[in-house]
């Protein structure tokens, strides 16, 4: 693998991120300082000069400097420094990305980010970068993006991952199998650990997170875990039978994804299996999934406290921002009109002693909240 792709597949630690979302500031403020000279100096001079001059050995180096500031970055970052960055410069830096990683990108955006970014996307990039994912990353783009995009998505993917992604997208959001992925690893428990350990050398890299294989019968009926910390210092001749052990707990694609958050916490879990009402495993829940809906749930309540919605984009227009909010503010002008006649109601009293009118900034601060 090149260099570039494991350093930009390499998450870095916040400060990291931080130190990058100030790099990518300074870089836009001296491209922004650029353009403003060039519009100053050569503002009548034709289109074509104008352009010419913006590819100017300055604006070719700072262009190539975001480029590589963005190669670094972990997608996640990425969509970090898209977030904290106004509405032009934005999708100036979303130009910058290597198509490649737009689908992940995507993936790791919040929701009002990625509305923006979708919109200024054609139907062949969307495609592009929508069937690179995997089916339980798709579904959970599913609901942003246009239907002849996913109609288009459907018709290129394997037969067996369009059954996948039906699936995915058949749950609602707070079951458990709308947060499983498909990228378990069954074995037989009537096979050596030498077989089990042949047929995972087949493999490329396992799936993160893969801390236990799941043994399955000839129905996909699960019957067990097989730890790789067991798998790697038992005997090679042993059977599989002999070594698993029973799930610590088997999760239900219909149940509440809470419960199994509960149970990631309860047992210090890594991942667990997803089993269907007959018994029959349908994929895994992972800890880094179950991350994000811990944390999606804590934005969540922090937003409503702020009186804010998870899918608001804070540099919104004026006018985005009053749909998201008449309501609390119709609410609050209404008790402040209460609050106002309560006072009226009390006129003559404050007349005849003046001290009460101190009290009328905290009825009215009173009647706001």
């Amino acid at each position: 693998m090149p260099e570039s792709e494991t350093v930009a597949d390499r998450p870095e630690p916040r400060e990291h991120v931080e130190d990058a979302l100030a790099e990518v500031t300074a870089l836009l403020r001296k491209n922004r300082l650029v353009e403003g000279l060039i519009h100053e100096q050569f503002g009548h001079a034709p289109d074509a000069a104008r352009d010419e001059l913006r590819q100017s050995a300055v604006a070719r180096e700072n262009k190539a400097a975001l480029e590589r500031t963005l190669a670094r970055l972990h997608a996640a970052d990425i969509a970090y420094v898209l977030e904290a960055l106004p509405l032009d410069e934005r999708l100036y830096i979303w130009d910058l990305v290597k198509a490649d990683r737009d689908g992940e990108i995507l993936v790791e955006a919040s929701d009002a980010v990625r509305e923006t970014l979708i919109s200024a996307m054609d139907t062949e990039e969307l495609v592009a970068a929508t069937e690179a994912l995997p089916a339980d990353e798709i579904a959970a783009l599913a609901p942003d993006l246009p239907q002849e995009v996913m109609d288009d998505v459907f018709r290129s993917l394997p037969v067996a991952e369009r059954e996948q992604l039906r699936a995915a997208m058949s749950f609602d959001e707070d079951m458990v199998g709308a947060w499983m992925d498909f990228d378990d690893v069954q074995v037989r428990s009537d096979v050596t650990l030498e077989v089990v350990l042949r047929y995972l050398r087949r493999f490329d890299e396992l799936p993160t997170q893969t801390d236990q294989l799941f043994v399955v019968d000839r129905d996909e009926i699960l019957l067990g875990v097989l730890p790789l910390n067991r798998l790697i210092v038992s005997e090679p001749d042993a059977q599989v039978a002999d070594v698993m052990q029973p799930a610590v707990i088997e999760l239900l694609q219909h149940e509440n994804v809470a419960t199994a958050a509960s149970a990631f916490e309860r047992y210090d879990l890594v991942s667990a299996p997803v089993v269907d009402t007959n018994g029959k495993l349908v994929g895994r829940v992972t800890v880094d999934e179950v991350l994000d809906f811990v944390r999606q749930r804590s934005e969540e309540e922090m937003l409503a406290q702020a009186g804010l919605r998870e899918e608001e984009d804070i540099f919104a227009s004026v006018w985005k921002s009053f749909q998201n909010r008449w309501t609390w503010l119709a609410i609050n002008l209404v008790t402040a009109f209460v609050a106002s006649r309560v006072i009226g109601v009390f006129e003559g009293s404050i007349q005849r002693l003046v001290a009460l009118a101190t009290l009328m900034p905290i009825v009215a601060g009173i009647g706001g909240n």
